[in-house]
């Protein structure tokens, strides 16, 4: 019987319990002592145990053990029975204040703030915030010197905390220019419900010495919706110069989300038309939807500034809004009411919609990112391509991708007639990669069936049908398939595009380099399985691929995956010596790789294939020695 998650996870957490307290005991020297625990610091569980190994560390050498500290450092507290605990009030509670003296009296900053930082998390947030603004100040207070001040500040700066009028204004009493920062970065925020309090006296005072930064940062943080329009709206009063209006405007613009935000900007730009307009660009995404009993509507006060904005020919205003902060509905209905409407110039027709086209926003992360882009419903976007074709194919090719919201049955079939294969091989990367559900069959089911039909009536001869399924399979975007297998088992056109069409793609080798260069790492595999076949004409492909094949012997792969790109570097080495030659110092410096998951003895079955077909390439230790029996007359 296989032992379970929770049975090995405590297994594991007793085991390295033991471990860890075996080391600690030995008698060893210190780099001895380091080189032990940094095997065990391998392990997942070793951070868990900081309560355990950080304070005799600490005081073993502070100095020497410090990175290691720091490296492996971990508030998240296990005890050898597999129990998360509050290790401040655990066995070692006493090693752990020491060891937070020790780091106070060293003036260990990095060290000392994320051992407070867990001392504090213990607490309850009321408890927490209390206890932290009473240290705050008693060490600000205790300090003599500027230098000293900035260094207590520094020790306490720790994520989560927020300072309160009266500690700020202590702070700020005690060194102003110290202060300023910290009390910068642990202001409050105001949440939608929450009534906190304008912090009047701290921003009065920073008024009067000049600091116009610290009260605008106080205000924008802390100011309720109301205060906020009435100032707005007497600034718009008072200020006759566009340029500093902005400027204020800016200066008074809340962090914290505002539902009224709308209203506001369409009083401001009835009292002061475009002088606001900069203001206004800047700030279209602090209108929002809100969602109704009958699902998302737009903020109060849209319909008006759309209005508003289009009266006026502000398109820039328009436009953006209509991106960033309407609805839907809203954008699909102001694109329609465009395209019916024959009365007005085509050119300032095509213009108008060009300002609709493109993502509204765009959110950046590690590694990652995603925009917000309105959809239009499949009627619109056929009326659109009947009259703006080439705005289909360009800006506005991002709006009519085909998901869960739409299939654009209309919008295949119209394109379908025309021919348009630009357009056709960009709707049939969408349908490709979509996993039809039972709810979306009869949806979907037309329209896979009717692009599938498309590609498969191509001509064969020639790569006319391999360059326009490549072309399709190289618009998928990366990490857009989760479930391969399923979407091969349901959709039709994605099994004609990676299952039903290999000896066509190596017919045609810019096929075949496009799979390569594709972003969809399932389109990349198809290119692998494709040059690893075993064919002449596999291989000779292959070859003329080296430059993009190499680079697969480092790159992060999906075990199966470096499978097929090793089949594939085996085939274009065995067409020719010289990609021989030049893939084979590759191979030899992918040994070192740190990765223990590599699949290192299928790289050495590569590297045996490469020099059993070309014995000249192998260096000398990698010739055999073959032993017999001694020669005639030798000796035995």
């Amino acid at each position: 019987m296989s032992e379970s998650w929770e049975r090995r996870f405590r297994r594991e957490v007793k085991e390295m319990d033991a471990a860890i307290r075996g080391v600690l005991a030995r008698r060893q020297s210190d780099e001895e002592l380091r080189a032990a625990l940094e095997a065990l610091a391998r392990r997942a569980l070793f951070r868990s145990f900081t309560w355990l190994w950080g304070p005799a560390l600490n005081t073993r050498d502070r100095v020497r053990f410090r990175p290691l500290i720091l490296s492996c450092f971990s508030p998240s507290s296990l005890t050898a029975e597999g129990k998360w605990v509050n290790a401040w009030r655990g066995e070692n509670a006493a090693a752990l204040e020491a060891w937070l003296e020790d780091a106070d009296r060293a003036d260990d900053v990095e060290l000392f703030r994320r051992l407070y930082a867990w001392k504090l998390s213990g607490l309850k947030p009321k408890e927490l915030d209390a206890a932290w603004r009473q240290e705050v100040l008693r060490r600000t207070q205790a300090a003599s010197t500027r230098a000293a001040r900035h260094t207590a500040l520094a020790k306490v700066d720790i994520g989560g905390g927020r300072l309160d009028e009266p500690t700020a204004l202590a702070l700020d009493a005690l060194d102003a220019e110290a202060a300023r920062p910290f009390i910068l970065e642990h202001l409050p925020w105001r949440g939608p419900q929450e009534r906190a309090p304008m912090w009047t006296t701290l921003r009065e005072r920073a008024l009067a010495r000049g600091d116009a930064a610290l009260a605008s940062a106080v205000y924008r943080r802390l100011v309720d919706e109301p205060t906020w329009h009435r100032d707005a709206l007497a600034l718009a009063q008072s200020l006759q110069d566009p340029a500093t209006l902005v400027r204020e405007l800016e200066a008074h613009h809340p962090e914290s989300p505002m539902p009224g935000a709308a209203e506001l900007f369409v009083a401001l730009a009835e009292a002061r038309g475009r002088d606001v307009v900069p203001y206004l660009l800047g700030h279209l995404r602090a209108v929002f939807p809100r969602w109704g009993m009958l699902g998302r509507k737009n903020a109060k006060g849209l319909p008006e500034l759309l209005t508003l904005a289009r009266e006026r020919g502000w398109e820039d205003v328009w436009g953006a809004l209509l991106r960033t902060s309407a609805t839907a509905e809203t954008y699909d209905a102001e694109v329609r009411r465009l395209v019916k409407d024959t009365t007005t110039d085509v050119a300032l027709t095509r213009r108008r919609l060009l300002q609709l086209a493109g993502a509204g926003g765009e959110w950046n992360f590690a590694g990652w990112g995603a925009a917000q882009v309105q959809p239009l419903t499949d009627a619109t976007a056929t009326a659109l391509y009947a009259r703006f074709p080439e705005l289909v194919r360009g800006p506005f090719r991002m709006h009519v991708a085909s998901g869960w919201r739409a299939a654009y049955p209309q919008l295949v079939q119209r394109a379908l007639e025309t021919t348009d294969e630009e357009l056709l091989d960009y709707l049939a990367s969408r349908a490709a990669m979509h996993l039809p559900s039972t709810e979306d069959a009869r949806k979907w089911g037309p329209v896979l069936d009717a692009l599938a039909d498309h590609y498969e009536g191509l001509p064969k001869e020639g790569g006319a049908f391999a360059r326009r399924a490549a072309n399709a399979l190289g618009a998928l975007p990366a990490y857009a398939i989760w479930s391969f297998d399923a979407l091969l088992e349901k959709n039709r056109l994605a099994r004609l595009f990676f299952l039903r069409s290999d000896d066509h793609y190596l017919a045609e080798p810019q096929a075949v380099r496009d799979l390569l260069e594709a972003p969809q790492i399932h389109v990349q595999a198809l290119a692998f399985r494709l040059l690893g076949r075993s064919s002449a004409r596999a291989r000779a492909v292959a070859a003329q691929n080296v430059d993009l094949l190499q680079a697969t012997l480092l790159r992060p792969l999906h075990r199966r995956t470096r499978h097929a790109a090793f089949a594939a570097l085996a085939n274009a080495a065995a067409h020719d010596v010289e990609t021989a030659r030049v893939l084979l110092p590759r191979v030899r410096d992918a040994f070192a790789l740190p990765d223990t998951r590599y699949p290192k003895e299928s790289l050495v079955e590569l590297l045996a294939q490469m020099l059993a077909r070309w014995p000249q390439l192998r260096a000398p230790a990698e010739v055999p020695t073959v032993f017999g029996p001694p020669a005639e007359g030798g000796r035995a």
